[in-house]
């Protein structure tokens, strides 16, 4: 994109997962023209991609045929087919088919040295992650989203362009932080939902279903999120532990076993909570938990 605005800049999405539906709207609504949407061959990968290149007036062809037509190649594939696809793309084209043109891939966990295939033949590669978790049928807005970018100089200029134009922040990360950084992620948000899926075993150990369980659970969830982040983990922290309750906190040791898997799941929160949060009887407790 030699000579070229980003903001005017023709992107290509390798994929059409839940990443891409949600970054392929909002990249278009920042003024960007995505031409083509590339996905594998099978038949629910065509169908995205079908279904995605149509709202974004956009070409949808499979991986096989991608080539770098457009100024930017973003991939959005997940972290293990990242080096394969780098790989099959790099073939494609000699050195000057990817002379000057900038590739992006959006793993939380990888660096850009994952697209060195592509460095070779002669792009600029950079990583982009937002910090943000995507689903099906679910498209959270990119504004104020915290973005990682790490890479080669023109490319993390471009990604940073193109975080600004989204409404989102841009961070630089180093390589050696990303494992971390990613694994920060997951405690925000994938590991959460598992904390709540056990959370619904415990639920329906007590008589009640999962509808009733998330119903019951929605008020303290929201309020405890909202005091996390306004006042911090140890002003939003309460309950048992904090007050030192040690006959409540072995009752709830007896009774979880009667739950699969919750009695671990709970020795390992408390062990941490004990390791940061305020709490009485702190010795007694962690002498209970180990």
């Amino acid at each position: 994109m030699s000579g070229k605005r980003a903001d005017k800049a023709t992107i290509t999405l390798i994929g059409a997962g839940n990443l891409a539906q949600a970054i392929g709207p909002a990249l278009k609504a920042a003024g960007y023209t995505i031409d083509v949407v590339a996905a594998r061959e099978t038949a629910s990968s065509r169908r995205r991609a079908a279904m995605l290149a149509k709202n974004l007036g956009a070409r949808a062809i499979s991986l096989d045929q991608a080539s770098p037509v457009s100024d930017i190649v973003w991939i959005c594939h997940t972290d293990d087919a990242l080096a394969a696809t780098a790989h099959a793309l790099a073939r494609k084209q000699g050195r000057q088919g990817w002379k000057d043109k900038i590739v992006f891939h959006s793993s939380g966990a990888l660096t850009s040295d994952v697209l060195a295939p592509l460095r070779r033949s002669g792009a600029q590669a950079a990583s982009l992650h937002p910090m943000m978790t995507f689903v099906a049928g679910a498209t959270p807005s990119m504004e104020g989203v915290p973005f990682a970018i790490e890479g080669d100089s023109r490319a993390v200029a471009v990604a940073r362009r193109i975080v600004r134009d989204l409404g989102a922040e841009a961070f630089l990360i180093r390589k050696a932080a990303k494992p971390l950084y990613h694994a920060l992620g997951s405690f925000s948000s994938p590991l959460i939902v598992a904390a709540l899926v056990t959370a619904e075993r415990v639920g329906r150990g007590a008589g009640l279903n999962a509808s009733q369980t998330r119903r019951i659970m929605a008020p303290i969830l929201r309020q405890t999120l909202k005091n996390y982040l306004e006042r911090g983990a140890a002003a939003a922290f309460s309950g048992p532990i904090k007050r030192g309750d040690v006959n409540t906190v072995l009752g709830h040791l007896k009774e979880l076993k009667r739950v699969h898997g919750a009695s671990e799941v709970y020795r390992a929160l408390v062990k941490s909570a004990l390791m940061d949060l305020p709490s009485a009887k702190r010795k007694e407790l962690i002498r209970m938990v180990r």
